[in-house]
């Protein structure tokens, strides 16, 4: 039987199932923006001018079933866990622009398997990547904890470029055959995932080409496919009143920096930064100056916004912050983090909160991190042993608080304490552990009897 070809597809079909099924699970509360149809996560159709221009703009003619995929829905609000929004045609650019330093740390290496191998694309897709293809990648998608591409150096004689789920996480990158085997797939894997009951919609195989079959580079307009622009440049474009502006300013900004450990100074930026801090209305804006100005600023400097960060009304702002902390301590940081744990905004940002007042090791954050340890009310577990070990940092008031914990009627609560005990560094820490190597609750009895620390006798 003759496999359908992708750009013959029934989208509409899948799209709908896609939406109904993602509505019923607890990705919808993670929608953003709110669909208008309570079983549609789509958007209207791309006109076939919005098409050409996106293809005229970029230089290249877009694959087939991507098209085909536009012309039911010009973006898509989640398909899965890890991606939230694939973008409308106006959003579309190719991946350097936004994620430079990315793409240039995943050109320094990558696959020489032969294309026969290379090629040869398993149901869950291939592995690796070949680092020569970094620099020519189209993002189609928002990055949240993986980005969809789509890459025009790997065309198939009916027009269909290789497409990618590309992430930090993932060893190289998962590579398809085309934007629709990548769809598939996906879809396939969060009705797995998100353990959806409803019959789904049954899916036709894809005809999957050889291995054999040439890749050749998508014919190009033009070559040029565009830069971002300089960091003084985009400063200036995050003070634009346009949101739009100021927001893909803000992600190319980013996308350019290269981390403290990597990027030479640059104390002429740290003015112009500053003022955009402090003039700014967009928490997105903030983040990227304390994200710039921690790793642009001298040794032995502190920019007011490093330590003002820690107070403010952006949770991600206050993480550009904690993260601050690490190449710039600051004593006074102990209060206003404190205060950010015991608002409860944001419970895994809390985590590296409380990591922080562990690395300080002062004890005025010992009554913020026992009421993290003794919230019963607290369905995220982590939290408990990440409390234990920032105590066990705090002298003797943490070692103090995390004896007293042991005798807890919450297991996760002694968990945590047991925890923090063992990598305390007190003397005092072996025959509370030799007590708890006899705790009712399993995981407590293991942990204590683990003496994974660096107590005397450890």
């Amino acid at each position: 039987m003759k496999r359908p070809r992708a750009e013959t597809l029934d989208w509409k079909s899948l799209l709908t199932d896609w939406s109904r099924e993602l509505l019923e699970t607890k990705l919808a509360q993670r929608l953003e923006p709110a669909p208008e149809s309570p079983s549609w996560l789509g958007f209207a159709p791309a006109t076939t001018s919005e098409i050409e221009a996106l293809e005229k703009r970029l230089g290249v003619v877009l694959p087939p079933s991507y098209r085909a995929f536009l012309s039911i829905s010009n973006g898509w609000r989640r398909t899965t866990a890890f991606i939230g929004r694939i973008r409308p045609t106006q959003e579309v650019d190719w991946f350097r622009v936004e994620n430079e330093r990315w793409a240039e740390i995943f050109s320094s290496t990558g696959s020489s398997l032969p294309d026969e191998e290379y090629y040869a694309y398993p149901e869950d897709g291939a592995p690796d990547h070949r680092a020569e293809h970094m620099s020519s990648l189209l993002q189609i998608s928002d990055v949240e904890d993986g980005v969809y591409l789509l890459n025009p150096e790997a065309v198939t004689p009916d027009g269909e470029w290789e497409a990618w789920f590309f992430a930090n996480w993932v060893p190289g990158a998962e590579r398809f055959p085309s934007f629709a085997h990548l769809m598939f797939h996906d879809y396939r894997s969060f009705r797995t995932i998100e353990q959806v009951k409803r019959p789904g919609l049954q899916l036709p195989r894809l005809a999957t080409p050889s291995p054999h079959i040439p890749r050749v580079p998508a014919e190009r307009v033009r070559k040029n496919q565009g830069t971002a622009p300089a960091l003084e440049d985009l400063i200036q474009q995050m003070r634009s009143g346009d949101d739009k502006v100021r927001a893909k300013a803000a992600r190319m900004f980013c996308g350019k920096l290269q981390g403290r450990q990597r990027a030479r100074r640059r104390p002429d930026l740290v003015p112009l930064l500053t003022d955009l801090f402090y003039s700014a209305s967009d928490a997105d804006v903030r983040c990227a100056c304390v994200t710039a100005l921690t790793e642009l600023a001298e040794d032995g400097t502190s920019p007011a916004p490093l330590f003002d960060a820690l107070s403010d009304a952006g949770p991600n702002v206050v993480l550009a912050g904690l993260f601050a902390l690490a190449y710039f301590p600051d004593a006074r940081a102990v209060e206003p983090v404190c205060r950010f744990i015991e608002s409860g905004v944001n419970v895994l940002i809390n985590q590296t909160a409380m990591s922080r007042l562990g690395e300080m090791g002062d004890d005025r954050a010992v009554p913020t991190l026992v009421k993290v340890l003794l919230d019963t009310q607290n369905s995220f577990d982590q939290g408990f042993g990440t409390a234990g070990l920032a105590l066990a940092r705090c002298g003797p008031r943490g070692f103090d608080a995390l004896a007293a914990a042991l005798g807890h009627a919450d297991p996760r609560v002694r968990l945590g304490a047991v925890v923090g005990l063992d990598v305390s560094g007190d003397a005092r820490t072996g025959p509370l552990l030799d007590q708890m190597a006899s705790d009712p609750d399993p995981r407590v009895r293991d942990r204590a009897r683990m003496r994974m620390g660096r107590f005397p006798g450890s």
